[in-house]
């Protein structure tokens, strides 16, 4: 059995000493069952989830929304657009390496399925096949060109 000091260490950086205290402030939560994650309503920082930061930027031409993705290939990111809304979605899945396995010490990096949605602008005209996504070197730039507006024309209304 190893005893511990009744006095505890000081951390040796400031991240250390804040994940000493969140994992201080979640242990009666969880009692060993890492696996289950904290509830939805919990703030991210709690929760574990992976939520890729993301830029979205805006030009007279087009939006260009740009999102970290380290690590993660093509064929792992998916991009849907439902009216409005922009999903880009995927999973980077712990990928264990070779044959032997490893007592970790620390895990920093996050695993698992990610999701982030951008609500477009009202008004904004959408061409779904001028959309053009492209990943290099774990950045995935997604650009939106703005279209002109479809002019108003008259329909001429028929006799039944």
């Amino acid at each position: 059995m190893k005893l511990q000091s009744a006095r505890r260490q000081v951390p040796q950086s400031f991240r250390e000493g804040f994940d000493e205290l969140v994992q201080d402030f979640l242990a009666p939560v969880f009692q060993g069952r890492r696996e289950e994650r904290a509830p939805a309503d919990w703030p991210e920082l709690f929760r574990g989830e992976l939520i890729p930061p993301m830029d979205l930027a805006e030009t007279e031409k087009d939006y260009t929304l740009t999102l970290e993705l380290p690590g993660l290939d093509e064929k792992d990111i998916h991009i849907e657009l439902m009216g409005r809304q922009l999903r880009v979605f995927g999973e980077r899945k712990w990928e264990r390496e070779g044959k032997e396995a490893k007592d970790y010490h620390r895990i920093e990096r996050r695993y698992g399925a990610f999701e982030r949605f951008v609500t477009l602008p009202e008004g904004l005209r959408l061409d779904r096949d001028a959309i053009v996504a492209t990943c290099r070197k774990g950045v995935l730039e997604i650009k939106i060109p703005k279209l002109e507006p479809t002019p108003a024309s008259r329909i001429t209304v028929k006799p039944g």
